[in-house]
């Protein structure tokens, strides 16, 4: 469908082309004499009525013709697992926990009310990790591969699908994470 704007410039452009046409004949010249010429009427050019249609109200076809500008964001790649922890330990995001971080941790959430059962946390069994900088959660930390989180106050909570991993904010005593009440209750 033509656009009604591109529709009046198509109509003059070919009234503007019929006007111009060649009305002389294939014959040479006369040859040159006193006379005048004869006078060829050209037939007048004929009448283009420009053909306007009615566009539904929609998004403009014009937009789409005029390319959008493309902004290019380069994408932040983590790779997935124990893979991904050990590169945000690289880049300064993380840095090993300990049993003092979590005790922290604990102090906080006893202070809050919460009945803790430390020994749980603190078993061995997954591997903590504080907080540094941004970070984006690898994925797949679930199961045998979940690891303890500890935020500490001003510290950017880290961005992601934590999996079965926790995170223990220090400054509320706060526990996130789908295993908390697992791994919290005594």
């Amino acid at each position: 469908m033509l656009l009604p704007g591109a529709v009046l410039i198509v109509t003059l452009a070919l009234g503007a082309a019929a006007s111009l046409r060649f009305t002389g004949t294939s014959e040479a010249p006369p040859a040159r004499d006193d006379k005048p010429p004869a006078v060829v009427e050209a037939a007048p050019p004929p009448v283009v009525e420009p053909v306007v249609e009615a566009v539904a109200a929609e998004p403009s076809a014009a937009a789409s013709v005029v390319p959008a500008p493309v902004v290019v964001v380069p994408e932040v790649v983590v790779p997935e697992g124990r893979a991904g922890l050990i590169e945000a330990l690289r880049r300064g995001e993380l840095r090993p926990g300990s049993q003092a971080d979590v005790e922290r941790w604990v102090a906080a959430a006893r202070a809050s009310g919460q009945s803790i059962d430390p020994g749980r946390l603190w078993g061995g069994a997954m591997d903590v990790f504080v907080i540094e900088k941004d970070f984006i959660v690898p994925g797949r930390l679930t199961g045998a591969d979940a690891v303890i989180f500890v935020l500490d106050s001003g510290r950017p909570f880290p961005r992601g699908d934590l999996g079965h991993s926790l995170v223990l904010d220090v400054p509320s005593g706060a526990c996130i994470g789908v295993a908390c009440s697992i791994m919290l209750s005594q």
